[in-house]
């Protein structure tokens, strides 16, 4: 193994480039891992842009940018008995303490103190990466790589539907943006008896059809509200998925949620939400849960049996393959929408 590697470096806002830096070097807890694919993600788009999220998001530059992938462990630390050279592995971006009363609660995945790896540590958009013992999680080699580079907003999205509980229900998913999509993906594979997509996007409405869903709309040009109503015989759906972000869709998904409907909220509002509680929320005993990313490890274990019995058809979403020299035209056709989930090979 070389000394130097390339990687893909912030060294200030305006300054990202493929630059050649040392391989870094395993602490004892953690494993040394070679990269074989990495995912771009809408965190590192608001990264780039360095947006009021980014500025305060606490990451100290200059830093390796990158958080989704999978590879091979090279190397463990001296305190790591759980990995080995050889392991094929995925990460968990949650890095808990271990100490809080989240993490002895089996709730790593909100810890007290969490940081986020690859946002507030060097991630991986590099020919190796260091990531503790704890968040290197161990797959199926029958996983290919494309597929175990995206298991971690994979994972969000197959969390938001398992948890709305989804076998014979209706669903509404907001934003068919790669999140979005996964959880379309994922309602399906539940066995959800209709899966309504949508988006103002028709590339992503595309994605969608590709995938499985009932019907893709368009708010712009359909009627969505009155689409649900009629396709639920007025009751409204069982569940609504928010992953666009949308304050506007988010408000108005609650006329067609029906009594006793479920939300699950995974995209993040660029502003407070003003909503009417009484008659949206607590005369209709609707049930909502924020989604934080993956249970650790309960997700990852349901995720890798359906992928490895081939059950989430995720491949429409991976639209393009870059080595990482390119990711600037990675980034363009992920801001553009002219890509979906767009990966990098170091």
């Amino acid at each position: 193994m070389t000394s130097m590697m390339r990687a893909l470096v912030m060294d200030n806002p305006e300054s990202q480039a493929i630059k050649a830096v040392p391989v870094p070097q395993p602490g004892p807890n953690d494993v040394l891992v070679r990269v074989a694919a990495a995912a771009l993600c809408g965190t590192d788009l608001h990264i780039i842009e360095w947006n009021p999220w980014a500025q305060n998001a606490g990451i100290k530059l200059p830093y390796i940018m990158g958080h989704e992938f999978c590879g091979e462990v090279v190397s463990v630390g001296t305190a790591v008995t759980t990995h080995k050279p050889g392991d094929k592995v995925a990460g968990d971006t949650h890095v808990p303490c271990g100490r809080c009363y989240q993490c002895l609660n089996g709730l790593q995945h909100i810890c007290h103190n969490i940081k986020i790896w690859g946002v507030h540590t060097d991630g991986c958009f590099a020919e190796y990466a260091v990531i503790p013992a704890v968040c290197a999680r161990r797959i199926p080699t029958s996983i290919p790589d494309a597929h175990g580079a995206v298991m971690e907003p994979l994972g969000t999205a197959l969390r938001s539907a398992h948890e709305m509980d989804l076998n014979g229900a209706n669903l509404v998913v907001l934003g068919c943006g790669p999140i979005g999509l996964f959880a379309a993906a994922a309602a399906v594979a539940f066995g959800a008896a209709k899966v309504i997509a949508t988006d103002i996007s028709e590339d992503r409405l595309a994605i969608a059809n590709r995938i499985g869903v009932t019907m893709a709309l368009n708010p712009l040009k359909d009627d969505v509200p009155g689409i649900v109503l009629r396709e639920t015989g007025g009751f409204g759906t069982d569940a609504v998925i928010e992953a666009s972000g949308s304050v506007e869709a988010l408000k108005q998904s609650f006329k067609y949620l029906r009594k006793g409907g479920r939300m699950a909220l995974i995209g993040l509002p660029g502003k407070p939400i003003s909503l009417d509680l009484g008659p949206e929320v607590i005369f209709k005993e609707a049930k909502i849960i924020g989604i934080h990313g993956r249970k650790m490890f309960e997700t990852w274990t349901q995720m890798e049996n359906m992928l490895a019995a081939g059950k989430l058809n995720i491949e429409p979403i991976i639209t393009h393959t870059l080595p990482l020299e390119k990711w600037r035209e990675g980034v363009d056709l992920a801001t553009s929408g002219k890509g979906c989930k767009v990966l990098f090979v170091p």
